[in-house]
């Protein structure tokens, strides 16, 4: 069985959103329009998605446009080279929430908190 799994961010600033999962994440942009962007990665594609798109009585809308999103939602992605990937957020100046650990499954990660609040675990393989 083959699975397709995709997830989709509403964002405030496409560019820097984009900025941010390109320049310093390391994702690859797979293609783009004036209010959203996909990255692809084997059977993952990440969405983002202007805010603006949204109606005023959608879900979303509904006493969640504070500054911090995804609450109870932690997004896991895996990178070849963790240490690059921090090293990039040292060098953009871009805050750290965790330093980098080790986990007891014998994997090693970081944590993040993106342009929007959506907390990331940035992990190696």
């Amino acid at each position: 069985m083959s699975v397709l799994f995709r997830v989709e961010l509403y964002i405030r600033d496409i560019e820097k959103s984009i900025s941010f999962y390109q320049n310093i994440i390391g994702l690859e942009l797979y293609g783009r329009s004036e209010r959203s962007a996909r990255f692809n990665y084997d059977c993952f594609s990440l969405l983002l998605t202007s805010e603006t798109i949204l109606a005023d009585d959608h879900y979303f809308n509904k006493g969640v446009k504070g500054d911090m999103r995804g609450k109870g939602f932690e997004f896991i992605i895996v990178v070849e080279e963790l240490e690059s990937v921090y090293q990039r957020c040292m060098d953009y100046n871009y805050p750290i929430e965790v330093e980098i650990e080790k986990y007891p499954w014998e994997m090693r990660g970081f944590k993040i908190a993106d342009p929007d609040g959506y907390f990331l675990r940035i992990t190696s393989k």
